[in-house]
């Protein structure tokens, strides 16, 4: 008993510092590409400033993720600053409201890329009709 205790105490240990380990190179891999890009970044946040309110902002293996919420004031002038910035979308908003937005925005000649994620605070669910279907009605019998 005490052995298989012993060897599974060892495993967990193991995989915990296995774990700590992948998690150190995440770190440093994160911290490599914001190093990589951090003038750029700054380029975004300094055009940013006063207009537009980030949720939240991480860093990721290969980009910068960005939440943002708002009004179709406030997309629109997402769009503008990574425009003026020289920044293309992967996708644009269709014509129908959305509740969310999401796409990357990069630039054909630096290596930083944006996830921008936009979440509406003006849209709300509205119903708009109802619909009837016949649904078959079963029961359970037992011979």
């Amino acid at each position: 008993m005490e052995d298989t205790m012993h060897k599974m105490v060892g495993s967990a240990l193991i995989k915990s510092s296995e774990e700590l380990i992948e998690q150190e190179r995440r770190v440093k891999r994160h911290a490599s590409y914001y190093h990589r890009n951090k003038q750029q970044l700054d380029h975004v946040a300094e055009a940013f400033r006063g207009k537009i309110a980030v949720q939240s902002a991480t860093v990721a293996d290969d980009c910068f993720d960005l939440s943002i919420a708002g009004d179709h004031h406030v997309l629109n002038a997402v769009f503008g600053v990574f425009r003026r910035l020289g920044y293309e979308p992967s996708k644009r908003p269709g014509k129908e409201p959305e509740a969310s937005f999401s796409c990357y925005w990069e630039h054909s000649e630096y290596e930083a890329k944006f996830w921008f994620w936009f979440t509406s605070t003006v849209c709300t669910r509205k119903q708009i009709g109802t619909e009837m279907k016949e649904v078959p009605i079963y029961e359970t019998v037992c011979d």
